[in-house]
């Protein structure tokens, strides 16, 4: 065969034995190349499937990591109103202690004026 392959370039006519061998060469040359691709393909899936299950795993932490942000953020945002809660009231418990002072210095200003104008009008009743 090999005394064949050398001649092979300057062989004008193929018999029957030598179309047959070299067919044969050209099925196993392709039966190695669709092994290799199967190999390939077979990597390629594989490399595919772990891509997928690790993304899958990532976006499983990314949501938990969000879901857990959430929660913190919610606990963060009620403490938060608690606290201006707290300080709105306070605030307004001052404000009205302010407003019932004032009151009570004006009742006791509008008395004062009065018992001074009574006083007054029943000195000058007496005179």
């Amino acid at each position: 065969m090999e005394a064949l392959l050398e001649r092979e370039g300057q062989v004008e006519n193929w018999n029957d034995e030598r179309l047959d061998e070299l067919s044969q060469r050209v099925d196993d040359g392709f039966k190695e190349t669709r092994g290799e691709m199967r190999d390939g393909f077979k990597e390629m899936r594989e490399g595919f499937d772990r891509l997928g299950r690790e993304m899958k795993e990532g976006f499983g932490r990314v949501d938990r990591e969000m879901k857990e942000g959430f929660v913190r953020v919610d606990r963060e945002m009620k403490e938060g109103f608690v606290r201006v809660d707290r300080k709105m009231d306070e605030g307004f418990l001052q404000t009205n202690a302010r407003i019932d002072r004032l009151m009570q210095m004006l009742l006791m200003g509008v008395l004062g004026a009065a018992v001074t104008l009574g006083a007054t009008l029943l000195g000058a009743a007496a005179f």
